[in-house]
């Protein structure tokens, strides 16, 4: 606690020569190199106000008897118990000794001094002064201590609640970790053994019956392996790119790509594979446009061929999937929707999430990771892109994709 620049003295005293004689005793009072500010007050009720504005008041001379008999005394009160000011030092000062006797008076009023006024020469005046200041000074020096004790407790305490915190978040990923570990370990041993387990099986029975199936059957069962063989490795890759992607070394070379070519490579690979299973696939882009791009080639193409398979995996036969193409300021939006289930806001919130199996299920059975939007959502971002989904349950679902344009141009010709 900071100590004023002089000691403060509140005179309070009903009569106009005590505050005259007080002034004129103490005037060249000097205490450890601070002279004195004195305040009068001539009544208790004006002493209350001053007490209240100025809590830095150090030592009170404090008459008895002035607007009631015991007027002095009140106050005493006031100050410890109302105010709860236990730093002041109080000296009493009474003319009237029968109305306050010291004994009396010392044991029930917490004051630290008492003195009759006709007893009260100016040598008393200064001792009974100088103790006080003394011992208003000891007890803010500890005071500060405490103060600053105090402080210090508040600032551990605050640090060892954000390392209790630190903790708590370290163990809840830790936990989460545990979980994806779980989650992981039983995702390969069921997407890695069931292909696995056809590809043993399958060779078994080649095998064995070699010299005696027909060259078309073994192409068929030679076709299955294939496809076994590509779902372990597809499994393997989405498990290497999410290493890559959470150990930050995803380094994805950013380059000047031409996405009008690429259109027709989209539409003669999906229209085929969406035809397989009774779907219409609608591409819709303004001709004569040529989209130059500043991306990475092949995590682009990733990004498409993930959304549109996808697409193709949830909706049912005789539906629509329709791809649009356009320009929205620097970017190139790829806008794929499709005609099936839709998701909740409940599948939507954790949609791009690593693991996520939403609710809607493939149509076909098809196999699926939970890693694939994941994935996808951190190439994007890597490139600079954005890529959200817009759904209503029930009513199909539409994932947007932007990609930079290179110069922030779309450069037109004609075909």
């Amino acid at each position: 606690m900071q100590l004023p620049d002089k000691w403060r003295i509140l005179i309070v005293d009903d009569e106009e020569d005590v505050h005259t004689l007080t002034h004129f005793a103490l005037d060249d009072y000097v205490y450890q190199g601070k002279g004195l500010e004195f305040i009068s007050a001539n009544s208790a009720q004006e002493a209350k106000m001053i007490l209240e504005q100025h809590l830095d008041i150090a030592v009170i001379f404090l008459d008895v008897v002035m607007e009631s008999n015991d007027a002095g005394l009140q106050l005493v009160r006031y100050i410890r118990d109302t105010l709860q000011n236990h730093f002041v030092r109080i000296i009493l000062r009474t003319g009237q000794p029968g109305h306050a006797p010291e004994k009396e008076v010392i044991l029930k009023y917490d004051i630290n001094d008492y003195k009759n006024k006709t007893e009260l020469t100016d040598k008393k005046l200064f001792t009974a002064l100088t103790a006080s200041l003394r011992a208003y000074a000891d007890l803010m020096e500890i005071e500060s201590y405490r103060q600053h004790l105090e402080d210090k407790v508040v600032e551990r305490t605050y640090q060892l609640q954000q390392k209790n915190w630190e903790l708590l978040t370290a163990n809840q990923e830790l936990n989460k970790l545990n979980q994806e570990k779980t989650e992981f370990l039983r995702m390969v041993a069921l997407d890695i053994r069931n292909p696995l387990s056809s590809i043993q099986e399958l060779s078994v029975l080649i095998q064995r019956s070699f010299d005696t199936f027909p060259k078309e059957k073994l192409i068929k069962l030679v076709r299955i392996i294939e496809l076994s063989s590509q779902r372990m490795v597809g499994l393997i890759k989405n498990l290497l790119d999410v290493n890559a992607i959470e150990t930050g070394d995803i380094n994805l070379s950013l380059g000047l790509f031409d996405f009008r070519p690429s259109l027709q490579f989209l539409r003669d690979d999906y229209v085929e594979l969406a035809g397989d299973k009774g779907i219409k696939l609608q591409f819709q882009f303004p001709a004569g446009e040529e989209y130059k791009l500043l991306v990475n080639k092949g995590a682009t193409l990733q990004v498409l061929d993930n959304l549109i398979s996808n697409a193709i995996k949830y909706s049912l036969p005789s539906k629509n999937i329709y791809i649009r193409v356009n320009q929205r300021g620097h970017f190139m939006r790829c806008e794929v929707q499709d005609e099936g289930p839709g998701l909740s806001q409940e599948d939507q919130a954790r949609l791009f999430g690593k693991f996520a199996r939403l609710t809607p299920q493939p149509i076909g059975d098809e196999h699926t990771t939970g890693l694939g939007l994941f994935i996808v959502k951190k190439l994007v971002e890597a490139m600079n892109g954005n890529l959200w989904c817009e759904s209503e349950l029930g009513k199909g679902s539409t994932f947007i994709v932007e990609f930079p344009l290179a110069n922030n141009t779309t450069i037109s010709h004609s075909d």
